[in-house]
């Protein structure tokens, strides 16, 4: 009896110990995303479209902080009859260099607009997004799933299209990649950098 009093309390302990290291592991990994993620890349946007007298819009997008924004792209959708020339592709964006500008007419209204660029991140790089309609004046940010996340919706999409899900016909086309989630934009006063704050004269 005292024997198996022993083993089961040595059990517990081992069972204990093993979940507090995988806490910590799992805590450790959730810092260095964190950190990756939002303190060593840096840098933040500020995103507006501001309408016009004349029905139309004006798109503006500028970056600030220390992060270095690469292939910033801005895109018209949802509107083919309003053909205006997009903005050349800035290869580099970095705080205090001029704001990406579009003006875009009446006809827009209906149509979105997104921004597009590669960051650092981790190891490599990583494509981000925001996109803003122009007749709510919603702003979205693209969200990235993980790659655990990715794996579970992909297999449960293979297991819905085979059948093997009961009452699985919205899984068939379950999205893999990602989702547009609702966000705010920065204003242009918190996006000043060096050039922009002048250091103590005195």
């Amino acid at each position: 009896m005292r024997v198996d009093l022993i083993w089961s309390v040595v059990a517990v302990t081992i069972a204990t110990f093993t979940v507090l290291l995988a806490v910590r592991h799992f805590v450790a990994l959730g810092s260095e995303w964190v950190f990756h993620r939002y303190v060593a890349v840096g840098g933040l946007v500020a995103f507006t479209a501001d309408a016009l007298a004349d029905g139309g819009h004006r798109i503006r997008f500028e970056v600030g902080g220390p992060g270095i924004f690469h292939n910033v792209t801005v895109q018209l959708f949802g509107s083919p009859e309003s053909v205006v020339a997009q903005p050349e592709v800035r290869h580099t964006m970095t705080a205090g260099d001029p704001a990406l500008e579009w003006t875009l007419p009446a006809t827009a209204e209906r149509a979105w607009v997104m921004v597009t660029w590669v960051r650092p991140y981790l190891q490599g790089v990583e494509s981000e997004a925001l996109a803003r309609v122009l007749s709510t004046d919603r702003l979205y940010e693209w969200r990235w799933y993980s790659e655990t996340y990715r794996y579970l919706r992909t297999v449960a999409r293979f297991a819905a299209r085979r059948g093997w899900v009961p009452g699985g016909a919205s899984l068939r086309d379950l999205r893999l990649y990602g989702r547009w989630r609702r966000t705010s934009s920065n204003t242009a006063d918190e996006l000043l950098g060096p050039a922009a704050t002048p250091p103590p004269l005195v």
